[in-house]
Order: C-alpha cells, then structure tokens, then sequence
C-alpha cells in the first residue's frame, strides 16, 4: 500500500509536536534517540492507516479475481491476525479474525481472504464496525448464500491505559443470510473457530 505523501508530512508535524510535549515532561528529546523519532512514528502510523481510496479500489480488485464455484459448503479462514487502530484515542489494536462464507456460484482464491481481513482492519475503525463490513462484503458483494465474522480484540486504549485490562479481549461477531437464518450452520462456525485454546493475543 503507497504511503501518501501529504498525509506523512502532516503525521510528522503531530510528532514532532508530541515531542515538545515529552520536552515539558522532562525528557531530553534532543538526545540521539529521539533524532528522527518523528519521521519514523509518521510512517509507523501510517503504516497502521491504509489510505482508504486505495483500500477500496484493492478490495474491488480482489472481488473481480474469482473462481466458479464447485464447492457449496462452508469456506473458512481462521485466526488471520492483523492489525488496525481504535479511532476514540488512536492507539493500535491486535485482532485474532475468522470469516466464512458458503458459495453459490463463485469462490475467492483462500489468501484472499486473509487479505481482505487486514486490508479492512488497516485504519481508525472500530472493531463494530469492522465485523459489520466484513460480514456484508462476503455476502452481499461476494453474493454467497451467507457469512459469518468472528474477532477477538486486544486495545491498547484498554490494555495499556485507563483501566490497564491486558487480560481482557472484545469480541464481536456477525452473521448473514444462511448463517443467520439456520442456527445449526452459525453453531458449527462459532464451534470451529472457538474450540482451539491456543491465542496468538
């Protein structure tokens, strides 16, 4: 993903006053660690925020690039991690995501789907709001018989500050057409994406 260049030099200035902030505080910002701190947090934090023009035109990409479907059962990619930023203090987020989807009459090629996982993720959103996305574009523009989303959230706006929950993880989840309708079809999805204990978060 291309980094925009007026966007960086706007993310380095917010850096460099943040460094000022850090003067007030008593640290010695002009230390030779903090040469080109700026600079370098800019890029981080764009590297955390996809330019969203170019997540769209990716995601109708991805779209256009399938496969006829033989297949009418459950397509599941689990436990794709990726990595986002919660929009109320824009401090980073880990996820754990499952999708599925059942096909009708085509099928994305299986890394696409990762893909599509931390293309979304990649920006200030919250984790709501990218279950709900998710969901609706592997059913309505993948035009499957049904979706189902499943993430766990480690915020860093909760771990690491306020109330310092490390421990605690959001989880959201979301479910469309067949998975909606047919509690068996969303049982089995939830089962398979929860029964392993093992979490990279």
């Amino acid at each position: 993903m291309d980094l925009n260049p007026d966007a960086l030099a706007l993310f380095r200035e917010g850096y460099a006053k943040i460094l000022e902030g850090l003067g007030k505080l008593g640290y010695d910002i002009h230390d030779a660690n903090f040469t080109g701190t700026a600079a370098r947090a800019a890029k981080g934090f764009h590297e955390l925020v996809h330019d969203e023009t170019q997540v769209k035109a990716e995601i109708e990409s991805l779209l256009a690039k399938t496969f006829p479907a033989k297949y009418g059962e459950m397509v599941i990619s689990k436990h794709n991690t990726a990595f986002g930023m919660c929009p109320h203090h824009l401090l980073p987020v880990a996820y754990r995501v499952s999708v599925a989807y059942i096909p009708t009459s085509k099928v994305l090629g299986l890394s696409k789907l990762s893909r599509l996982v931390r293309l979304m993720a990649r920006g200030p959103r919250l984790q709501e709001d990218l279950t709900h996305e998710l969901g609706v574009i592997l059913h309505e523009q993948l035009e499957s018989q049904g979706s189902a989303v499943h993430i766990e959230g480690l915020h860093m706006c909760m771990a690491a500050r306020g109330i310092g929950a490390h421990e605690a993880r959001l989880v959201t989840s979301a479910v469309r057409g067949v998975f909606l309708e047919q509690p068996a079809t969303r049982q089995e999805f939830i089962k398979l994406v929860t029964d392993s204990p093992n979490s990279i978060l």
